[in-house]
């Protein structure tokens, strides 16, 4: 087995190249996340995952296989490069890139918010109508089933089904008062 210096070395500078990528891709998340602090968990999720599946990528390439202490810090020491030195210049880079995102997918949605607004209004209008016709449809029937009553018995009446007053006959008094006007206790009413 023989250690080839030159081939280290350039492992080593491959790897401070992924660790200042993987503080870029951070720092883009960072500024997606100060915007929307709901996403703060699925973001740091994801940025795990990706930094897993590109560090499992990069060993079998480049390293054959095998991660080596010199990669692990290659990819720290470039990412500290980078949060050192250029990470405070290129932020307000970074916010405005995903204010512009946020921007850009607000517009792209606006014909998805316009049609669910007219399918709520449109479907306001169905139910509205479906309990009008509702209504409509027991006053009909109501009218309707009044009628054949009425047409049934062969006599004419309103309010009593077909029940009619004779002239001569003295209105029927129910056996007990009704109620109506002043009770006087005294007089054992």
């Amino acid at each position: 087995m023989e250690n080839h210096v030159s081939q280290q070395l350039a492992l080593l500078g491959l790897s401070a190249l992924c660790g200042v990528a993987a503080a870029i891709v951070y720092d883009v998340l960072r500024a997606v996340r100060l915007r929307r602090r709901a996403l703060t968990h699925a973001l740091d999720a994801l940025y795990g995952l990706a930094l897993l599946a590109g560090l499992s990528v990069f060993t079998r390439r480049w390293g054959g296989g095998e991660l080596r202490l010199f990669m692990v810090l290659g990819i720290l020491g470039g990412a500290g490069i980078y949060f050192l030195l250029p990470a405070h210049w290129l932020a307000p880079l970074w916010a405005f890139w995903a204010d512009t995102c946020r921007e850009l997918v607000r517009i792209l949605l606006l014909p998805v918010r316009f049609a669910l607004d007219l399918l709520k209004k449109f479907f306001r209008r169905v139910k509205k109508d479906f309990l009008f016709a509702k209504k409509y449809a027991k006053i009909k029937r109501y009218k309707w089933e009044f009628l054949l009553i009425h047409r049934r018995s062969g006599e004419r009446g309103g309010r009593f089904r077909g029940e009619e007053r004779k002239k001569g006959q003295k209105k029927e008094q129910p056996h007990h008062r009704s109620g109506a006007g002043r009770v006087d206790r005294r007089a054992g009413r």
